[in-house]
């Protein structure tokens, strides 16, 4: 189906104008609920589903730009290619808004958890997760984190921490870290990666309860 430019006609009867006109309301209809609610129901209507666009690309790919506030705007959200550089390596996506000081980007959560202690090196159970498939303690404090969709490339930020599994020493703060290795890919890459529970001593500890956030990439 598509939009009739002429509408209505003045060279066709009025009958033969309510098929063109109900045809552009047809079309209205189905391609404003793509996206938007349009003629469902009194709660629904006049609320977006969600909202998709395409990178801003005002200028070559490979030197991204953003766009500039209208007059009497305080606001601009939009997605553009990440830096120049990543723009020449294919890198995704990511959303940002602008305001009259600064432009944001706002790096999404790739992936988190939150899990439990279970004895032994096994799957972990895992209370809370986005985007992980599985969790296994390899030894003491190291655990093998499997990610459910792939990241982008292996430049992400991890930030983690836990709760203690004994209760002695209650001011000394768990923290989590990325074992280290001879490459960054053989410990932190776009399928997973190791993660540490260890006290600031460097000393590797089980923990109570764990959690971890994933960001950029």
């Amino acid at each position: 189906m598509s939009w009739n430019t002429d509408a209505p006609d003045g060279t066709k009867s009025v009958k033969a104008n309510n098929d063109i006109l109900q045809a552009n309301t047809t079309y209205t209809e189905t391609e404003m609920n793509k996206d938007h609610f349009w003629n469902i129901g009194a709660d629904e209507d006049g609320h977006h589903k969600f909202a998709q666009m395409p990178k801003y690309t005002d200028g070559a790919v490979a030197t991204p730009t953003s766009p500039t506030l209208d007059t009497g705007m305080d606001l601009a959200f939009f997605s553009r290619l990440k830096t120049a550089v990543e723009a020449t390596v294919a890198q995704d996506v990511q959303a940002y808004v602008r305001n009259a000081g600064a432009i944001m980007q706002l790096l999404g959560i790739r992936a988190c958890c939150v899990f439990n202690n279970v004895a032994g090196n096994v799957a972990q159970s895992i209370v809370y997760k986005h985007n992980i498939t599985s969790v296994t303690r390899q030894t003491t404090g190291r655990y093998s984190v499997v990610y459910a969709d792939a990241l982008p490339t292996d430049n992400y930020l991890i930030f983690g921490g836990g709760m203690k599994e004994t209760a002695n020493d209650v001011f000394e703060m768990f923290i989590g870290g990325i074992s280290s290795g001879a490459a960054v890919a053989a410990r932190k890459n776009t399928l997973g990666m190791i993660f540490l529970t260890g006290t600031p001593a460097g000393v590797l500890t089980n923990a109570l309860q764990s959690w971890f956030v994933v960001f950029g990439g």
